[in-house]
């Protein structure tokens, strides 16, 4: 019979790895719950019970305020519409940028590419004061303009990145084959690297949605004079700003907006994980 004999530091050390990430779960997990389970609860029961959920108490009359109040169908709109613009413009510029960087390599592409790397370290609050002076000359403030226009170049540099390195790990002998077919460059991108590019693109698109989807300081010093055209985390962040007493109409605001983020990532998860890693080891 053989007796395994087990290391003692090797099962510290698993202890601590287990014990570590458990202790990061419950720290991601409780906020979940407490936005959740205050979402169901009336103000007297939550001033009551600020933690524990009582399941005979659970209420659901926070979700039909916020479904009630006003404009918020219409923040709910706008907040759809600037979002599916700004992903549709990061999948097609990415995939263009990109394409046009890997494989047609013209003259400054290189620095395309460099400059398109640099602006990564620059993020948007660096630009909100200039931005803001420029949108404000040109009468754009309190206007679709000042938040569709941001859409055109939101996650267009991150993209193409990803959808360059991605490129460039295709087999050069699958463009030279199209090639020598007689195939045109359009015909290689639309038939040959775009459906290869997929998975890239669906990160692309998912990051782009939820961070379009839940952008909040930029429409908000941007469209102050004007309530028709404010997107939906402004909408929800006047209940927490309005009354202490509706809380939990602002938990169940938050609750709802989280909504479309799930099923985003739930429909696009296998793409989004091959996405990941895309790119990141060259066949």
């Amino acid at each position: 019979m053989v007796v395994k004999k087990f290391n003692k530091k090797s099962i510290l050390l698993k202890a601590l790895l287990i014990l570590t990430l458990t202790a990061i779960t419950v720290i991601i997990i409780l906020p979940v719950y407490f936005v959740i389970s205050t979402s169901l609860k009336t103000y007297e029961e939550y001033v009551r019970n600020p933690i524990g959920l009582n399941f005979s108490a659970i209420s659901i009359s926070n979700y039909t305020d916020v479904l009630n109040s006003t404009n918020i169908l219409t923040a709910f709109g706008n907040s759809i519409a600037i979002t599916a613009v700004s992903v549709l413009c990061a999948v097609i510029f990415s995939a263009i940028g990109s394409f046009a960087i890997a494989l047609i390599n013209f003259k400054g592409s290189k620095f395309f590419y460099g400059l398109c790397v640099l602006t990564m370290f620059f993020t948007g609050e660096l630009t909100y004061v200039p931005l803001y002076m420029l949108y404000s000359k040109l009468g754009m403030l309190n206007t679709y303009w000042v938040l569709l226009i941001p859409c055109f170049v939101g996650f267009q540099s991150l993209g193409i990145m990803l959808g360059t390195n991605y490129l460039k790990g295709i087999p050069k002998e699958i463009h030279e084959a199209a090639i020598m077919d007689g195939a045109s460059l359009p015909w290689i991108f639309f038939k040959v690297d775009l459906p290869l590019m997929r998975p890239t693109l669906s990160l692309i698109a998912v990051m782009s949605f939820q961070s379009a989807w839940s952008e909040f300081f930029w429409p908000m010093i941007t469209t102050m004079g004007n309530k028709d055209i404010q997107t939906l985390p402004l909408k929800i962040m006047e209940f927490n700003a309005a009354d202490a007493t509706m809380f939990g109409q602002y938990c169940a605001g938050l609750t709802i907006m989280t909504i479309p983020m799930i099923i985003v990532y739930i429909l696009f998860s296998k793409y989004f994980m091959e996405g990941m890693t895309a790119g990141s080891v060259k066949s």
